[in-house]
């Protein structure tokens, strides 16, 4: 047992892809199609609405948003889906939920794009992310901190999209607000540092190596938010109220992952804190910034 345990990261890695998909290995055929219906990526849905949410409301809510939350969420029903079926190496259990939801994200995205055809210069940012992203799936590593970099910024990135189909009318506007490209930073430095985060807790927990890398990336955050307005001429620096919580915010985030790295938590209390911790910086976001 114990050297199963100190197996390189490599090794575990290996037998993990040689595994078939945990639907497939849990409840046969009908687990398969849960999974492919429903993903059980639990953490990935504050990932799809926290930066929604907080680019749609800074922007103001419009009838574009509508058509867009719904392309967002089934795009990623669908996704997942496709996912799921490249895994298997294309087992037909996955295909239908794949063409279902993919209908009806293009349905969606054709209402969409009449309402307002900007929104289609999003396309070329968020089809190599994608492609990446399947590429994992493809062979089988999708766990890969790599491919949490890569939806994770695309994931960020929303907040963007979301701004310019709201009240703020355009991509150009969307890209040169200060207040927003803030925004998206701090969405995307926290996801990323929950990625580190909850490796340490499952699949990395006797990683020393990932252990010292979140600690460190979550230092490194604080810092860049406390040096921030020395950065930035002053028409671009954040409101100091706003600073101060990101700062406190980060800091949390920092003690967090040194205190608890290593230890064995249940997945739903890491989703639930997850859950609270995301709800916290919508909130400092939208009601400071």
């Amino acid at each position: 047992m114990k050297a199963a345990d100190e197996a390189p990261t490599g090794a575990r890695r290996a037998a993990a892809a040689a595994r078939p998909p945990t639907g497939a290995r849990r409840g046969g055929k009908r687990g398969s199609a849960r999974a492919a219906w429903v993903p059980k990526q639990h953490g990935a849905w504050a990932m799809l609405v926290v930066p929604f949410l907080v680019g749609a409301v800074h922007a103001g809510l419009a009838p574009t948003h509508l058509p867009l939350l719904i392309c967002w969420i089934v795009g990623y029903l669908c996704f997942a889906a496709t996912g799921l079926w490249l895994r298997s190496r294309r087992k037909p259990v996955y295909l239908r939920p794949m063409l279902t939801y993919g209908g009806i994200c293009l349905a969606a995205g054709l209402v969409l794009l009449a309402l307002q055809p900007s929104l289609l210069v999003w396309a070329p940012v968020f089809a190599p992310l994608g492609g990446i992203s399947l590429w994992y799936s493809w062979r089988r590593d999708d766990r890969a901190l790599g491919n949490d970099i890569v939806t994770i910024l695309a994931a960020s990135l929303m907040t963007l999209v979301a701004a310019s189909a709201g009240r703020l009318g355009s991509v150009t506007t969307a890209l040169t607000d200060p207040p927003l490209l803030g925004m998206t930073l701090a969405v995307a430095l926290y996801f990323v540092g929950t990625s580190l985060y909850v490796k340490t807790l499952i699949r990395e927990r006797r990683s020393r190596g990932y252990k010292h890398a979140s600690i460190a990336y979550h230092a490194a955050a604080t810092a860049l938010w406390l040096i921030l307005p020395w950065l930035l001429p002053e028409s671009l620096r954040p409101p100091a109220l706003t600073q101060g919580l990101l700062v406190a915010f980060f800091a949390v985030t920092t003690a967090r992952a040194a205190v608890l790295a290593g230890r064995a938590i249940r997945p739903m209390k890491v989703g639930l804190g997850e859950i609270a911790l995301s709800t916290v910086l919508t909130l400092i976001l939208l009601l400071t910034w």
